[in-house]
């Protein structure tokens, strides 16, 4: 019967190609790891004095070597193990992680390819030379086999490797002998920090190394965890070593995480970030490295052993969830002075998000990675864990829920009850409202700053300030259209709580100058402090407009205007032209008011020059330091003119409670910048004066 043919020329083809230093050596690793295992089925528990490896690289120059040559005093090509030889996908290594293609990548990799085999076979010394080639049929070539009589041989293997493909391996093989035994190092870490590793020799070029000798001279502290119990992931051993920097001197970074597969590394995780240091120990010249094992990183590597066949973010889970503890046990003295600076940024960080200050900062940093400096990634941890535990509230109160609808449910019961559910809300949205009162305490520290700035500058660029002091209190779009014209649309949102907190929900309605003539003041050469300041604008709480709200502004520091810009007049005469009809409000749509529309009237600016003159017979706040004009015909309603430094301090007064409430200092994260607060946060934790305690600690 016919049977299907192999064409190992295209399978060899279609192998995966080198995308760096580490997946060209790999061929290489090949060679020494079998000659790792002939040693050890030879040698035994004896392997660490009896087995010898001897890896010879001739370089040239700085580019990739000329020849390599991989020999070892193992169990040889005895029959069993050439039948494997040439047997393609053989699971003769099977337990070890072998998938029969090592020497399939040799074939991808090398033009020139020699082995030289003694072994020992029932009193018989076996000698097999061959040359091994790249070709659909025949790929043992020049096979000579000799026997004699022998006591014993002295059994091994000598392959010759020469000229590298121009298939990526010669482009990506390092030619500098620094970087050969950097990678050499790397891969073969789990099997050099065992108990079961051959001397192995490496000779690139001038330089030698020896090995494990050379990895024990920069392995300065090392513990070993066996068998880390993980649901998800099998039992995994993790080797924790502080090292000499010269361990990481090639590498992308200073410390790692290896995840090894069948005593092979297959991928490197850096965790630099993580911990927050470039080196360590008392000259600053130490680096972290781990090694992880277990069946689970075995279970689930690619043929090659270059990849793991699951995604990346399994790695970064494994290292936070399983290797995160230990690390940071083994590393809790360099790890100390970073835990300070820390706490130094979790306390910034919650006094400007409350929401994700849910315990003191001694619980929050348990739930970040040791040493985790960087303000997005920390807060991206709190937030997680802040929605973890407001699913497990949502299900503490749909249980007592639950347990309101039992007919069993006694007074005492439901009293109960609704306390534990009271209880949960409370401590589920406290912290949010918090957030939102650390948002006001921004846009009033931002309003004082920018007064100061407008009052100072009398250039001619000070409307560039006026702008962004408007926004802030009532913004407003510039919207440009398909034709190309300019529409002025009220936003949405705004912060006129800063006036009363009346107007706190209130939404736009109208501008006593019309939208469109807006647009084209925008779009002139006119200052755009007369646009912003000296219009009134209307709002109303409800869609019953039974209760409007105007507002007009006047320029910070304004003592000088014309005749018509009487702000009683002003609002006067909008009030009026609302009540007879005729107006659009900002969805074009026609404002209809009812006759017993109520009006509150707000004029914010400073009572000094002609603002003083116009107002000086109208009636005093209660305070004093605002005037107010309560009209006898013409409308219901009254006019209240505040100044922008009452208007401020007002809304630091109705707000310091909250403030006090929530922990919040005297100074604003968001004014200071984030390196600023920084810096004070450590300094009064240093004082022992921190100004107020924390969010994270304070019980709303």
């Amino acid at each position: 019967m016919p049977s299907l043919k192999s064409n190992l020329v295209k399978r060899i083809d279609r192998l995966p190609k080198p995308a760096n230093a580490a997946d060209a050596m790999q061929p290489l690793f090949e060679a020494v790891s079998n000659s790792i295992h002939s040693t050890q089925d030879r040698f035994k528990d004896k392997v660490a004095t009896g087995g010898k490896i001897i890896v010879t690289l001739t370089m040239q120059g700085r580019q990739a070597p000329a020849s390599i040559i991989v020999e070892d005093n193992g169990v040889g090509l005895d029959g069993k193990n050439y039948d494997a030889f040439t047997t393609t996908d053989t699971d003769n290594k099977i337990a070890r992680g072998g998938k029969g293609v090592g020497r399939l990548l040799w074939l991808d990799c090398f033009e020139e390819i020699s082995v030289k085999s003694k072994s020992f076979e029932d009193g018989t010394e076996k000698q097999r030379s061959f040359r091994f080639v790249l070709s659909q049929s025949d790929q043992i070539q020049d096979y000579e086999e000799n026997e004699a009589e022998a006591a014993q041989a002295n059994t091994g293997v000598m392959i010759e490797f020469g000229a590298l493909r121009d298939n990526g391996y010669r482009a990506k093989f390092p030619g500098r002998a620094a970087y050969v035994f950097q990678h050499f190092t790397s891969h073969f870490l789990p099997t050099f920090i065992g108990q079961r590793c051959p001397i192995i020799t490496v000779h690139c070029g001038d330089e030698t190394r020896h090995y494990p000798e050379e990895i024990n001279s920069i392995i300065h502290r090392r513990e070993t965890i066996e068998n880390i119990p993980t649901e998800e992931y099998g039992p995994l051993t993790l080797t924790l070593m502080e090292c000499d920097k010269v361990a990481s001197s090639n590498l992308q970074g200073s410390h790692f995480v290896h995840f090894i597969a069948h005593d092979r590394t297959v991928h490197s995780q850096k965790i630099d970030g993580k911990l927050g240091l470039k080196y360590f120990g008392a000259n600053e010249d130490r680096v972290f490295h781990a090694v992880l094992t277990g069946k689970f990183l075995d279970d689930n590597v690619n043929q090659e052993r270059t990849k793991f066949q699951f995604e990346d973010a399994v790695l970064e889970r494994i290292v936070n969830d399983v290797c995160a503890p230990h690390i940071e046990e083994f590393l809790v003295g360099p790890l100390q002075t970073l835990r300070q600076d820390q706490r130094t940024r979790v306390k910034a960080i919650t006094e400007s998000y409350p929401s994700v200050a849910f315990g003191d900062v001694e619980e929050l940093q348990e739930k970040l990675p040791s040493g985790e400096l960087n303000d997005d990634a920390i807060f991206g941890h709190l937030s997680r864990e802040r929605y973890r535990r407001d699913q497990r509230q949502a299900e503490k109160i749909r249980a007592v829920l639950e347990r309101l609808k039992e007919p069993t449910v006694d007074v005492d019961a439901f009293a109960n009850a609704i306390e534990a559910a009271g209880k949960a809300i409370e401590e589920a949205e406290q912290k949010s409202l918090t957030e939102y009162i650390v948002r006001r305490k921004v846009v009033l520290d931002f309003i004082e700053i920018l007064l100061e700035k407008v009052r100072d500058d009398t250039r001619d660029s000070s409307y560039q300030r006026e702008d962004i002091l408007h926004s802030f209190i009532c913004p407003m779009r510039v919207n440009t259209l398909a034709d190309g014209s300019r529409k002025v649309v009220a936003a949405a949102s705004h912060d006129l709580w800063i006036i009363d907190e009346r107007l706190t929900f209130a939404q736009y309605f109208s501008s006593d100058e019309e939208f469109h003539n807006l647009s084209d003041a925008v779009a002139s050469e006119e200052r755009p402090d007369v646009l912003i300041f000296d219009h009134v604008h209307g709002l109303r709480q409800t869609e019953d407009p039974s209760r409007v709200l105007l507002v007009e502004f006047k320029r910070p520091g304004r003592t000088s205007y014309a005749a018509d810009d009487n702000p009683q007049h002003q609002v006067e005469g909008y009030v009026r032209r609302l009540l007879e009809g005729g107006r659009l409000d900002v969805k074009g749509r026609p404002i209809k008011l009812k006759e017993d529309t109520v009006f509150y009237c707000f004029i914010v600016a400073d009572i000094v020059g002609k603002m003083d003159d116009w107002t000086y017979s109208w009636d005093r706040t209660a305070d004093g330091r605002g005037r107010f004009y309560q009209p006898r015909s013409g409308f219901k309603g009254s006019i209240e003119l505040i100044s922008w430094d009452t208007l401020l301090s007002d809304a630091r007064e109705r707000n310091q409670a909250f403030f006090d409430r929530a922990g919040i200092s005297g100074k604003s994260f968001f004014i200071e910048g984030q390196e600023a607060a920084h810096q004070r946060l450590r300094a009064e934790d240093k004082a022992g004066t921190m100004a107020g305690p924390s969010v994270g600690a304070t019980a709303v």
